[in-house]
């Protein structure tokens, strides 16, 4: 089945969102995480509204990242998916992460600050921001399938 414009749009957002939403997760857990080392008392009911704050007020960084870095991995994931069409959800997820990874190292060598995203300064962090592009990936390869069955011909 051949994707609409307007299929392939809300694959991204939500592609894209799901993974800001993940990844704003991550980065507020290594920062609390740094914060317990340093002996501040973070209480669960802390943690919990830390986090969403972060996926309020952070997330639409995240969101921007996330969106600036899919956009050409996630279409050299199409392309590449294919040639190797059984593979494509793989491809896509993989995407996801290897073009987080990248707009990680891209933005620490051209950012004033050693790195605009706190998490990704070590390589735990690094790894766990960019692995949540695996979701986003493979969100997208699932919305944008291509024998994906109609609403018309799954009741039938």
């Amino acid at each position: 089945m051949i994707a609409t414009a307007g299929r392939l749009a809300f694959a991204f957002l939500l592609a894209v969102l799901a993974t800001a939403i993940a990844a704003s997760i991550v980065q507020t857990q290594f920062n609390l995480s740094a914060l317990t080392a340093l002996g501040a008392p973070v209480t669960p009911s802390i943690r919990a509204l830390t986090t969403l704050q972060d996926i309020a007020f952070f997330g639409p960084v995240m969101a921007a990242i996330t969106a600036a870095a899919f956009l050409p991995g996630l279409a050299a994931a199409s392309l590449v998916s294919h040639a190797f069409p059984i593979a494509r959800g793989l491809i896509h997820a993989v995407a996801g992460a290897v073009s987080l990874w990248t707009a990680f190292e891209v933005m620490g060598v051209f950012t004033p600050m050693p790195t605009l995203v706190a998490a990704a300064r070590t390589t735990e962090g690094l790894l766990a921001l960019s692995s949540t592009g695996l979701i986003g990936g493979a969100i997208f390869a699932r919305l944008t399938g291509r024998h994906r069955l109609s609403p018309a011909r799954a009741v039938a």
